[in-house]
């Protein structure tokens, strides 16, 4: 009998072993895989990000009918939003790209160029710099970019089949997420199945605050840029304000990045730098608030991460994602931590047991 114990004791050793490894060689795979086919990891991503933000709806219709159908009906909805959405928002749209068409005189915007061209080369001159040649650098800036809209004009298919891929690979991974997740588990040996499962509740809540908190922000944000930009004339404010709140999905400068078009056009459309320079301390005031005010109090405790550790997921992610990655990094991070912590928190109490 004895011997009988020690041979059951070795094998479930060495199944866990395996187990291990082959949960081990999975993510390093996966890992590879993100690496080497950035484009698909990116579309999966955010196909991810779709299918979790709509996975509570699809779970509460589940109860009174399949899953497939649950997650056909919530997309069909969705699709009808948008498509609603946009058919409303649409003639405001454009409305407010003929503002700006109608506001922006080329003459004017040659005017300012010619002035910051002879104030740079004043500047440059009194230090014992060179010819700045602003007005040279800024007509071959639109030479190059007009000729790299013309080049881009082949990847519009590659994006239009990105767009159409996206939701195609949201609803399988929202129809089949309960089965990915079971997989998933099965490569958890036995002694850490209750730590897992508690990893994956925390990390739940903490996306879930998350998010809820990001569309508030996005919300708020996209008003007061609205607000501030009505205020100052400046055209297409609705779409500048809009653009702003978006932005604010990449951390401390999307605000400012998004509303920098205002600042543009307000350059553009009047010619007169102090009018610009509002604008931008507008946005910039708006970005502040944004920092100091509303993220401390919208999403409090739902993601327990360091300003420093924000700023190094997001540098690291922007080099291998670009914007997605930037985007992505603060959610990523804060799951990556709660795994970690969970993991630390597991070893402690084995060592003490």
């Amino acid at each position: 009998m004895p011997h009988a114990d020690e041979d059951r004791s070795m094998t479930t050793m060495v199944q866990n072993f395996l187990r291990r490894i082959r949960g081990l060689l999975f993510l390093g795979g996966v890992a590879v895989l993100f690496y080497f086919l950035q484009g698909v990891a990116q579309l999966l991503l955010i196909a991810a990000l779709v299918a979790y933000i709509l996975n509570p709806l699809v779970s509460r219709l589940q109860v009174q009918m399949s899953r497939t159908r649950a997650t056909l009906i919530v997309f069909g909805l969705l699709v009808g939003t948008m498509v609603g959405g946009g058919m409303l928002i649409g003639p405001v749209v454009e409305q407010q790209i003929e503002a700006v068409r109608a506001s922006v005189d080329p003459d004017r915007v040659t005017h300012v160029i010619q002035q910051l061209d002879a104030q740079l080369n004043a500047i440059s001159s009194s230090i014992g710099g060179g010819e700045v040649r602003f007005e040279e650098r800024i007509d071959q800036k639109s030479k190059a970019w007009t000729r790299g809209v013309v080049n881009m004009a082949p990847g519009l298919l590659g994006l239009v089949t990105n767009i159409i891929l996206v939701p195609f690979m949201a609803v399988f991974l929202l129809r089949d997420g309960p089965q990915i997740k079971r997989g998933l588990i099965r490569f958890v040996p036995n002694r850490y199945f209750e730590f897992s499962l508690e990893a994956l509740h925390k990390i739940d809540i903490q996306l879930g605050n998350y998010f809820r908190g990001l569309v508030m922000e996005i919300s708020i944000v996209s008003v007061l840029a609205i607000t501030a930009l009505w205020m100052l004339n400046v055209p297409a404010f609705v779409l500048i304000g809009i653009l702003a709140g978006i932005t604010t999905v990449i951390p401390y400068a999307g605000s400012l990045l998004g509303g920098s078009v205002g600042v543009l056009i307000k350059l553009a459309s009047t010619g007169s730098a102090s009018a610009a320079a509002v604008v931008l301390l507008a946005l910039l005031a708006i970005q502040i608030a944004d920092e100091a005010l509303i993220q401390p109090l919208v999403f409090a405790q739902a993601v327990d991460l360091h300003p420093l550790e924000v700023l190094i997921a997001v540098w690291v992610a922007a080099q291998f994602f670009g914007v997605v990655g930037m985007v992505l990094a603060i959610p990523v991070t804060s799951a990556g931590k709660v795994v970690i912590s969970e993991g630390a928190a597991l070893i402690q109490q084995y060592q003490f047991s």
